[in-house]
């Protein structure tokens, strides 16, 4: 054969399949474009020397790994659907005298055609559109924009390299696949499944198991350190369970309908059930698919909207001051009063020296443990890492104790608390009794100061570990107490605590620039005194690294959500492409036998309405019983509204089901094209 033939045939045979064709050149020009500028923003330098750009451009980098799986994943699945509707052409060229080296050569053109106009189309896109994605970025993040145009070499190399890669392992995919197929097979591909689907039983048992473990852990969860470590978990248990009850339960819907006979014997029903019956195994794995994408959606946009709007919030609980420092060494020492008060007195003197007008001031110090509390007793000897992998890290607590003379002098209360009594508060949904045992002291809880919890510490609520603040008689007294527990490294349990906060009047130069100063007198004073960590900060220094946080999660989290609706968008195209294809002979048939186009619309219409419900209600079903979940993950970050992010996940929710029927209702015009 001419060196010509086998490009020639694979043009041929994607431009006579450009139905199935065009839908797939688009999604991987898409992902090709939004990969380079991912890897642009996150890998090219364009933010070095930006302030707060460190955290936005590793938020980046990040994304182009989660692309990257993604894209493997996504484009194996659109291709394998298009490779099984060009097998019946495979096999007529099999028929004709082709042999699989023959096929194999056609597939390997048409893979090197998609790659090249892949490439070219998307990193021109890219490169088109990373200025602009620059621009936004920066914009979402309130950096300095840059307005010097330029390409970055490394990301092209990185983008050919990776979707190379990719476009190898679909190439070998689809030579296995007409490889280990007989040209018969081949012929009768687009007939396979047409025996109708057994209702099993126990897969969807199994499915409802998982879905029900899933949503189990994800209600059940209390604190946000847990939540850390769960999440992964439940959601893998819920898109499990999802597959299996909609591959398992859409048969059962059907044979459900089929059985009501005062649904299923009217026109417009009868041959929308019929057909759903027969391909409902695969539908309902592609539904399935469709609702993980869409509640993927609902979730990252919810969460990233929720926190980028809420940012000022987030800001001011987790520094509610405009200056503060912080200070902590293990283990106790008699002479750490003094060394504080002077500190305080070192800062302040500091501060007005830089022409700052001290008020608001909080300066406290307090003595912390930690261990596994429990029926109000805390134990503090579990010290080896085999304990601590079997326990309920929603147990786990942090014990705080701060002098009651020193409670009353910093905010303004009036307690009075003997020796072995305590008043005790937490932010955290924790039983104590009327006795609180640490080790082996006992305290007797004579009040709670739960409401106060905010002033001494605003962000506890958002703490990893649930913390509990003890006012106690002589804090020196009960803290010798806990001086023997050490932990499976030998490093005392006990950690003294140096807190101070203050507001100064300055302008954002000013407080950064006065940070900078008192933690370099920090350093000054502390070092070679054993302290483990000591810094510095200000409200308004650490505003840039709040808003590139929040700013480059709702960046990413808007570039995934376009690259899985539009996945979710050719995944309905393919769907009803297919399903098209499948009922076109059935449509026929009927017409020969009276039914009108008009009953056709109606029946096409009955279907398109019992699929379009289903991945819409299981995602908000799924979105409704992760979004506490969510929640507590959000706490991390100083977000303590859930009426905030409901209203959030309201509105996104809304708008991604809109964005959904309109894209149902275009589709659902090309299957009626076909079938008509």
């Amino acid at each position: 054969m001419k060196i010509g033939f086998y490009p020639k045939m694979a043009v041929s045979g994607m431009r006579k399949n450009g139905r199935l064709y065009m839908p797939y050149l688009v999604t991987c020009i898409l992902m090709v474009c939004i990969y380079y500028v991912m890897h642009f923003l996150g890998n090219s330098g364009v933010m070095n020397g930006i302030p707060g750009g460190h955290t936005a451009v590793e938020i980046m980098a990040y994304g182009t790994y989660i692309l990257v799986l993604f894209a493997l994943v996504f484009l194996f699945y659109t291709h394998s659907s298009l490779i099984k509707g060009r097998k019946k052409e495979f096999g007529l060229y099999s028929i004709l005298g082709m042999n699989k080296h023959n096929l194999g050569k056609i597939i390997l053109f048409e893979t090197l055609i998609t790659w090249a106009v892949s490439l070219l189309f998307g990193l021109a896109a890219g490169i088109a559109l990373s200025k602009i994605a620059e621009l936004g970025f920066t914009r979402l993040i309130e950096v300095p924009a840059r307005y010097s145009f330029s390409i970055s070499g490394v990301s092209v190399v990185m983008t050919v390299a990776v979707f190379s890669m990719i476009f190898l392992l679909i190439f070998l995919n689809s030579v296995r696949q007409v490889r280990f197929s007989s040209p018969i097979e081949l012929v009768r591909a687009d007939k396979a499944g047409e025996k109708p689907p057994k209702a099993n039983w126990v897969v969807g048992v199994l499915g409802l198991v998982l879905l029900g473990a899933g949503y189990y852990i994800a209600l059940k969860i209390e604190q946000p350190m847990s939540a850390l470590m769960w999440f992964l978990v439940a959601v893998m248990l819920i898109i499990l369970g999802t597959y299996l009850v909609l591959i398992a339960g859409s048969v059962i819907l059907c044979k459900m309908l089929q059985k009501n006979k005062a649904y299923y014997y009217k026109t417009n029903h009868f041959v929308s059930v019929s057909s759903m019956t027969y391909r409902m195994k695969r539908n309902g794995a592609g539904l399935a698919s469709i609702c993980i994408l869409f509640t993927m959606v609902l979730v990252m946009l919810s969460s990233t909207s929720a926190l980028y709007a809420g940012s000022e919030d987030c800001l001011n609980i987790r520094y509610p001051n405009e200056i503060g420092a912080f200070a902590c060494k293990y283990g106790y020492d008699e002479g750490l009063d003094g060394l504080g008060e002077k500190l305080d007195a070192d800062l302040k003197e500091a501060a007005q020296e830089q022409g700052a007008t001290v008020t608001n001031n909080k300066t406290y110090y307090e003595y912390s443990v930690s261990g596994y509390l429990e029926n109000s007793k805390l134990d503090i000897s579990l010290n080896s890492l085999t304990d601590m992998a079997f326990i309920d890290y929603d147990k786990v607590a942090q014990i705080l104790f701060i002098d009651v003379e020193e409670y009353n002098r910093v905010f303004g209360h009036h307690e009075i608390v003997s020796s072995g009594q305590a008043l005790v508060g937490t932010k955290k949904n924790i039983e104590i009794g009327n006795v609180l045992t640490i080790g082996d002291v006992p305290f007797d809880v004579v009040g709670r100061i739960d409401d106060q919890i905010t002033e001494i510490d605003p962000a506890a609520e958002g703490s990893a570990s649930p913390g509990v603040f003890m006012i106690v008689n002589d804090v020196n007294a009960v803290a010798q107490n806990f001086t023997k527990y050490t932990d499976y490294d030998g490093a005392p349990m006990l950690a003294w605590f140096w807190n101070c906060r203050f507001d100064t009047g300055l302008d954002a130069e000013g407080q950064i620039a006065l940070a900078d100063t008192l933690e370099e007198k920090l350093e000054s004073e502390l070092e070679g005194l054993g302290f483990s960590n000591y810094y510095c900060e200000s409200h308004e220094g650490e505003r840039g690294d709040f808003v590139s946080t929040f700013g480059g999660l709702l960046f990413l989290g808007v570039l995934l959500s376009m690259i899985f609706l539009v996945s979710c968008v050719v995944i309905i195209y393919y769907k009803q492409v297919s399903e098209g294809f499948e009922d076109q002979t059935r449509f026929e048939i009927m017409q020969k036998v009276g039914m009108t186009k008009e009953d056709i619309k109606k029946s096409i219409n009955s279907q398109m309405l019992t699929v379009f419900l289903i991945p819409v209600i299981f995602a908000c079903i799924h979105l409704v019983v992760v979004l506490p979940l969510v929640h507590k993950l959000l706490m991390l970050f100083g977000l303590f509204s859930m009426s905030h992010l409901v209203l959030t996940a309201c509105i996104c929710a809304a708008a991604c089901v809109l964005f959904y029927a309109l894209i149902y209702k275009l589709t659902s015009q090309v299957y009626y094209k076909i079938v008509a």
